[in-house]
């Protein structure tokens, strides 16, 4: 063979087993050993995609912490007769915030509330409020309405179960709610607010973070929210809801006619997960 021959053939020409017998078994350990590689390789993609589907499965119902949902039934606890929500009124939504914050949006005569957990499944909900006496229509709606938050407050244990929710009453019955969503674990909210009483022409104020228009305050904006609320002196504002992190907030007067001084506003701040960072822009004549 010339000296040039590559090794591997020079190898096999001068190795004297008869049948090619040290090819075989270089072969054989070659191919065995591939298959070796190709198993564990293929091993660890199950394990992978096994643990990230446990993950999955778990997320939505190993807590009501941060998440929200819709009550589709009730049970009676004297005879255990289901009663489905009706489907002729709007569903009935609530929300389990950190912090034991309970919201209870778009109700007749309640909005929010709290909860507590003790130990592994028990629940206690309180000062459910603001229990207001408006006479809504329709008449089912109200029925449904004060049978769901005498329940609510008569709460005592509760169980997940394949995305159901079921909380046990010591009133005359138990309620059961379908999953909605999860809520981010590092969101949190701010309140722009600004004393506009005062000004006597027409006016806007728009509001930037981070260098990006986010939204405009005019005279008649309004917000809704029980836990985060302007000051007495500053009566509009708008809430925004941002990832926990630090920020720049700029804003300004716009489209003011009058002789009034144009504003203008900087100002860093931090937002903190599930809590109220608040801004007064307050108007100078």
């Amino acid at each position: 063979k010339s000296k040039n021959q590559p090794i591997y053939d020079r190898v096999v020409a001068n190795t004297a087993q008869p049948d090619d017998t040290f090819f075989h078994q270089y072969m054989v350990t070659k191919t065995c050993t591939m298959r070796a590689q190709v198993y564990i390789v293929t091993l660890l993609l199950l394990l992978i995609l096994c643990e990230c589907e446990k993950f999955d499965n778990n997320s939505e119902i190993n807590s009501i912490v941060n998440t929200e949902w819709i009550l589709s039934k009730i049970i009676d606890n004297n005879t255990g007769e289901i009663t489905t929500f009706p489907v002729q009124i709007e569903k009935f939504h609530i929300s389990f915030k950190q912090n034991g914050i309970l919201e209870l949006p778009n109700y007749c005569n309640y909005s929010f509330g709290t909860y507590e957990l003790i130990g592994t499944d028990s629940l206690l909900i309180t000062r459910v409020g603001p229990g207001t006496e408006m006479a809504c229509l329709p008449v089912l709606l109200m029925d449904w309405e004060t049978l769901f938050i005498n329940a609510l407050r008569e709460s005592k244990t509760y169980s997940l179960n394949n995305s159901q929710l079921i909380i046990e009453s010591n009133g005359d019955y138990d309620l059961g709610f379908d999953y909605v969503q999860s809520y981010s674990n590092s969101i949190g909210q701010l309140l722009v607010c600004t004393n506009s009483a005062i000004i006597n022409c027409p006016f806007e104020i728009q509001v930037s973070i981070n260098n990006t228009i986010i939204d405009t305050i005019s005279a008649a904006s309004m917000y809704s929210d029980t836990f985060c609320q302007c000051d007495d002196n500053f009566d509009i504002g708008i809430i925004i809801e941002l990832p926990a992190g630090e920020y720049f907030l700029s804003a300004s007067e716009i489209n003011c006619q009058g002789s009034n001084r144009i504003n203008d506003w900087f100002k860093e701040f931090e937002i903190k997960t599930d809590s109220c960072s608040k801004i007064n822009l307050d108007i100078i004549e």
